[in-house]
C-alpha cells in the first residue's frame, strides 16, 4: 500500500478509496499535477475531493516558492497540498478497516 489502495482501473473507486489515495500521495508537499497523476483522478473528480479534504482538517494548501524568487511576496508562488497528522492517521485508520473486510 506504498503508493494506491486502489489502482485497478477497472474496478471504480469509491470517494473513501479517492480520499485515501489523495492524502497518500500528499504526505510532502505536492503540486496539482503530482496529485493527479499518482492518485489517478480526473481534475473534476480532484476538485470536489480537495475542498472536503481541506475542509475536515485532513488535508492542507501550502505555498511554495518558485526557485529563484527571492522575496516571499513573489508572485511565482506555487500552490501544493499536504497531508496533516489527522489525514495520516485516518489513512492508517482506513487501512486497518480494509485489511480486517479482506480477510
Amino acid at each position: 500500500m506504498n503508493r494506491q489502495l486502489y489502482a485497478n482501473v477497472e474496478d471504480r473507486r469509491d470517494k473513501i478509496q479517492i480520499f485515501y489515495d489523495i492524502i497518500k500521495v500528499s504526505e510532502k508537499p505536492t503540486k496539482i499535477t503530482k496529485i493527479l497523476r499518482l492518485a489517478n483522478v480526473q481534475y473534476n473528480t480532484f476538485q470536489e475531493c480537495i475542498e472536503r479534504l481541506i475542509k475536515t482538517g485532513l488535508l492542507e494548501k501550502v505555498y511554495l516558492l518558485e526557485k529563484g524568487t527571492r522575496s516571499s511576496g513573489d508572485k511565482r508562488s506555487k500552490i501544493s497540498y499536504k497531508a496533516t497528522a489527522q489525514g495520516l492517521q485516518w489513512c492508517k485508520n482506513v487501512e486497518e478497516i480494509y485489511l480486517t473486510l479482506e480477510s
